[in-house]
């Protein structure tokens, strides 16, 4: 049942601090389990509290929410891909357009695809990725109106 609460701020992507009303939980999440499956589910938080993963704010009924703790984003997100993974991933963006040298991906294009797919640990990674690309020469980036990355011949030559 942790694993069930915690997956409520996985789906949305949560930072450090992130909120889930109590009130969203109870009508859209707890109301379609049994009394048996609630109680758990209220055991499950209350066991998240005491191992640090989220905590609990009661200023007043209407906000009612739990939050996650620095510890509970670590623990959600400690399966995150690295940076090197994510530099495959960019690079198999150009793979799936068939790039010869010279070609381009929009910045916008990847933040519109390759991004939504990414978990917030994985943004984060985003950025050390792409200039790790460039470090290696594999890719060029550009601003000429349109942000984009260009492929270069090694990266070509490491691609294919």
């Amino acid at each position: 049942m942790e694993d069930f609460i915690l997956s409520i701020f996985e789906k949305r992507d949560s930072k450090v601090g992130h909120p889930v009303m109590m009130r969203e939980l109870a009508y859209n999440y707890f109301s379609n389990l049994n009394p048996k499956q609630q109680d758990q589910a209220y055991e499950a938080i209350n066991s998240l509290i005491d191992k640090g993963f989220i905590t609990h704010e009661d200023q007043n009924k209407n906000m009612e929410c739990l939050r996650l703790t620095q510890l509970g984003y670590d623990n959600l997100y400690q399966n995150s891909r690295d940076v090197s993974d994510i530099e495959k991933m960019i690079m198999r963006e150009f793979e799936k357009q068939n790039s010869r040298p010279g070609n381009v991906l929009a910045i916008k294009n990847l933040n519109f695809g390759l991004v939504q797919n990414l978990n917030p640990v994985e943004i984060e990674r985003f950025e050390p990725a792409i200039n790790n690309l460039i470090d290696k020469e594999l890719i060029t980036y550009e601003k000429n109106g349109l942000e984009c990355i260009r492929l270069t011949e090694r990266g070509y030559e490491t691609l294919y």
